[in-house]
């Protein structure tokens, strides 16, 4: 794991985003936050793929002092959520499919 992923590096400083940043990290102080980006990203329009990285999010959810899945936002969680309110699930080894769902809505 490496550390250092923060908005400094990741916008450009005429971008509005990072006065937005700026302002969360000054409101929400009062807890560390950290920001996990997996470099090698598997296919996940495979099903084993996304229950390991479900596995991985829950493993640092259940952290000693971690207040769980109320501090989390996850994407995934909300593009399955998605996916079965639409009845545009995902189809095992299709990914065609997990394209349809999440650049054709």
């Amino acid at each position: 794991m490496q550390q250092g992923l923060d908005y400094e590096k990741l916008l450009i400083k005429s971008d509005p985003l990072m006065r937005t940043m700026k302002m969360e990290i000054d409101l929400f102080h009062g807890g560390d936050q950290i920001e996990i980006a997996i470099v090698s990203a598997p296919n996940m329009s495979l099903k084993i793929e996304r229950d390991r990285i479900n596995k991985l999010v829950e493993e640092f959810e259940n952290i000693p002092y971690c207040i769980g899945k109320n501090g989390t936002e996850f994407w995934l969680r909300e593009y399955i959520k998605y996916a079965e309110q639409t009845g545009s699930f995902l189809l095992e080894d299709d990914i065609w499919s997990w394209n349809r769902g999440v650049y054709k809505r």
